[in-house]
């Protein structure tokens, strides 16, 4: 009998807490159930510099009036009205921070329903994120002809392009020149050599719709080279190494590819295979106006058939104020301490090579130690160039 009452009392209770139940919830139902809005669609965001574009279709449904979008925890938000657009919504929304935002955006009818809330989250980008970014390295710079040839190494993340400002040779400062992200090398006319030049970049993420200079010039670490003036200048060789007409002016005069004109050491027996064979630039550039040389180059036989003909291995090269006597027994002590010691190779035409002491002078000694052709000790020069800076230019 007990067992039964309880039960009785249990089923009392649990219709009174239905009861209860029932009124808590009843306020939240509508008459034949609660119809949302259609919701937008094809909402998308697009990051910019400080800034967010958002994109959204007007919905066919004539009934959807409005639409707001809330953004920042919904403590900023904009209203619009779909009369006013065709086929989409489009709005930008600017001054925003270096930050993650999320958006919403929400439907509502004639009668003031809303729809559910479309979200999409991206993050514009700004200061933080552009001082990020390192600039392109500069491969090298040098006059040639009438123009500054300024090589880039590859571009950092997000580079756009790159743009250059240099002083002409009539003291003017120009900005000229764009470099984009694929290209790496840009000519600047009338540019003066031994001068630094500057530049600066523009970057943008790959999905990002703006393009964003940095607003800081950088300046070069080193200044626009420059070759030495070749038609002052003079050639003196080792007394019996000369072939024919081959001469050794023939190495400073801008001809590379011509086998007529190149200095070709001695065929005669009693001559070719005398070492060391010394040829001496002379400049006429001295003092203020003296070049401190950075690079040096030469071209040999540019005939992939005439490989073997590539007959330099061994040199020195000497930079000084002293004129170097190119018959001079000991040219290794009376021409002083070396700039260069290096071996070429049979396999490039053409060979750069960077002193190991950068230093300014007027004369230029080249010593050919030994040949690739030990047998005949012959050497065959088609150009040589050497480049450098005046001091007196770079301030």
């Amino acid at each position: 009998m007990k067992k039964l009452f309880y039960c009785f009392f249990a089923f009392v209770l649990l219709l009174a807490a239905c009861g209860k139940q029932d009124t808590v919830y009843k306020q939240f139902f509508v008459n034949g159930g609660y119809i949302y809005p259609a919701k937008p669609i094809n909402l998308t965001a697009v990051s910019g510099y400080q800034r967010v574009i958002l994109k959204w279709d007007v919905p066919m449904d004539p009934s959807l009036r409005t639409a707001k979008l809330f953004w920042d925890n919904r403590r900023d938000s904009l209203e619009f009205n779909y009369s006013s657009y065709e086929g989409s919504v489009e709005t930008v929304i600017n001054n925003l921070e270096d930050r993650s935002y999320t958006f919403e955006v929400i439907n509502y009818d004639e009668a003031g329903n809303s729809s559910l809330a479309v979200e999409i989250t991206t993050s514009p980008f700004a200061d933080n994120w552009l001082a990020s970014h390192a600039e392109r390295a500069v491969e090298s710079a040098r006059i040639v002809g009438d123009e500054a040839v300024i090589v880039m190494r590859d571009p950092t993340d997000e580079t756009v392009k790159t743009k250059f400002r240099y002083i002409t040779k009539d003291g003017q400062t120009v900005e000229k020149g764009v470099l984009k992200a694929d290209e790496y090398e840009v000519h600047l006319p009338n540019a003066d050599g031994s001068r630094y030049f500057e530049y600066q970049s523009a970057y943008s993420p790959t999905e990002g719709v703006d393009t964003v200079w940095t607003g800081n010039w950088v300046k070069s670490t080193k200044p626009i080279t420059e070759n030495f003036d070749t038609k002052i200048a003079t050639v003196t060789v080792t007394a019996n190494q000369i072939r024919d007409t081959f001469y050794p002016s023939y190495i400073i005069d801008g001809i590379k590819d011509n086998a007529s004109s190149r200095w070709y050491s001695s065929n005669a027996s009693e001559y070719k295979k005398i070492f060391p064979k010394i040829l001496v630039i002379d400049t006429k550039k001295s003092g203020d106006d003296a070049i401190t040389f950075t690079d040096f180059t030469f071209y040999e036989d540019p005939d992939p058939e005439g490989s073997t003909r590539r007959f330099i291995k061994a040199i020195s090269i000497y930079v000084t104020d002293k004129k170097p006597n190119p018959d001079d027994e000991n040219w290794q002590k009376n021409y002083g301490e070396p700039v260069l010691l290096a071996s070429l190779t049979q396999d490039d035409a053409v060979q750069s090579l960077k002193p190991f002491e950068k230093k300014a002078g007027r004369y230029i000694a080249i010593v050919f130690r030994n040949s690739h052709r030990s047998t005949d000790g012959f050497i065959d020069l088609w150009e040589f160039e050497a480049y450098g800076y005046i001091e007196k230019k770079l301030n």
